[in-house]
């Protein structure tokens, strides 16, 4: 009796633990970068295969410097109404990453706040915030629209929790 007591109390320690986890909220400490000075970027339109396509972009974003995850340059323009298009220039070496969760992510249609911006991050942090759809989601009819917290692992990235939010009218 005693040890399944002991059991019991132990599981419920454990699920509090989790579900307590699960509900905080990342914050862009939690996942803290040393911010890094970019000299002059050079972009290596040949590091990605939608690179060259988008050179024009890529290179002037390049000429901002870094503001993403300490040496990373993250950079967006529209691809047609509430759809943005993202890449992320690696400022040490000009490499180019399109992440597929950022490729066509959707910022309207989602009951969220008239104030929020489609994609939130800081020079500082390898954490970004993306409010509405993921890449190629708008436009599917199951398509989870929310806000997605996303940690930058160097190639690509991971997420680490997503708050769903109400659908509010398909495209």
């Amino acid at each position: 009796m005693k040890i399944k007591n002991v059991l019991l109390t132990a599981f419920f320690w454990a699920f509090s633990l989790t579900v307590f986890a699960q509900s905080t909220t990342p914050t862009f400490k939690q996942y803290a970068a040393r911010v890094e000075k970019a000299g002059n970027v050079k972009v290596n339109l040949k590091s990605h295969k939608d690179a060259n396509m988008f050179r024009t972009n890529l290179r002037n974003a390049a000429k901002e410097g870094v503001n993403f995850a300490g040496h990373y340059i993250l950079t967006t323009w529209g691809c047609g109404t509430n759809c943005t298009q993202s890449a992320i220039i690696d400022a040490r070496n000009g490499r180019v990453f399109f992440p597929r969760v950022l490729e066509g992510a959707g910022f309207g249609f989602c009951d969220l706040p008239d104030d929020t911006e489609p994609i939130v991050y800081q020079a500082d942090s390898r954490l970004l915030v993306l409010n509405g759809f993921k890449g190629g989601e708008l436009e599917v009819q199951n398509g989870r629209c929310g806000i997605y917290y996303l940690e930058w692992t160097g190639t690509n990235f991971k997420q680490v929790r997503f708050v769903q939010k109400k659908r509010i009218e398909m495209p």
